[in-house]
């Protein structure tokens, strides 16, 4: 059985509406997978030590949502009158199986070139937070958490952005070194021009994660993930109208890495950037 990550479309686990378009400045909703058992004494700690008490703040139930200054790492650091949103909380085992972690993802203090945000990374000791790293553009909102062989936790995430009429959507490995330096890779990547349509008869290339899957269901120790992605050149006319064709490909992990399945490469060789 597999587990479903992305409903992109009408259902809703991640929407089109829930990926980051950073080029429009959209809200994100407050939705991460791989955020359960975050703690909020924790969450305290370590934004204490990126955020003055009296300038942190506060959602309407009373958490703490973020920072009315940039801390510093980000790109605003000290500059203006931007302030940083936290986005999601991440607690795991991601620099090693037995140190404690908290990712906390943010936007608001950092540029286009990078994401418009990033994840602060902390270690805890004894209930004391130290902070490890800043990991400018790296958008941890909206993953899942999983684990390697040596029981390191590591993320699969999806995010995205928008400007111009181009949506581009990424899905990606995130895993962190023992100084919390983190390591990116893509696995799969879209870019869709629907966006930038003014006559019915102009050809656009039409491209949408649809679907991501794990194997097994609700387990941290999965053997395999499966992204379903339409891809095709289609007249304006037709766009979001059923005439690019939708491909899975699917990725076998053996603990330590993920490889595209040998029945899968053809199709995501189709998604392969120049």
């Amino acid at each position: 059985m597999k587990a479903l990550l992305v409903g992109l479309g009408a259902a809703l686990i991640l929407s089109t509406a829930g990926v980051v378009c950073l080029g429009q400045s959209a809200k994100l909703p407050m939705f991460n997978t791989a955020g359960a058992g975050a703690k909020a004494a924790d969450i305290e700690a370590a934004v204490a030590l990126i955020c003055k008490a009296k300038d942190r703040t506060l959602a309407k139930d009373g958490k703490i949502s973020g920072c009315r200054t940039c801390p510093e790492g980000t790109d605003f650091h000290g500059i203006g009158n931007s302030s940083w949103e936290m986005y999601a909380e991440t607690p795991g085992h991601f620099t090693s199986a037995q140190e404690d972690n908290l990712i906390l993802d943010g936007t608001g203090c950092d540029s286009h070139a990078s994401n418009f945000g990033g994840s602060f990374i902390f270690s805890f000791k004894d209930g004391k937070a130290r902070l490890m790293r800043y990991g400018k553009g790296l958008v941890t909102s909206q993953c899942h958490k999983f684990a390697y062989a040596d029981r390191r936790n590591f993320l699969i995430c999806q995010r995205g952005w928008s400007g111009q009429g181009e949506n581009d959507e990424n899905l990606f490995m995130a895993s962190f070194g023992v100084g919390g330096k983190e390591t990116v890779k893509y696995l799969l990547s879209t870019t869709d021009s629907t966006g930038t349509c003014a006559d019915d008869s102009a050809q656009v290339q039409e491209s949408k994660i649809e679907s991501v899957t794990f194997t097994p269901a609700d387990s941290e120790k999965i053997t395999g993930l499966t992204v379903t992605a339409k891809l095709g050149t289609v007249p304006c006319a037709r766009a979001g109208k059923g005439a690019a064709k939708s491909y899975s490909v699917e990725f076998l992990f053996d603990g330590t890495k993920f490889v595209v399945a040998p029945a899968s490469r053809a199709a995501w060789r189709r998604f392969e950037k120049d």
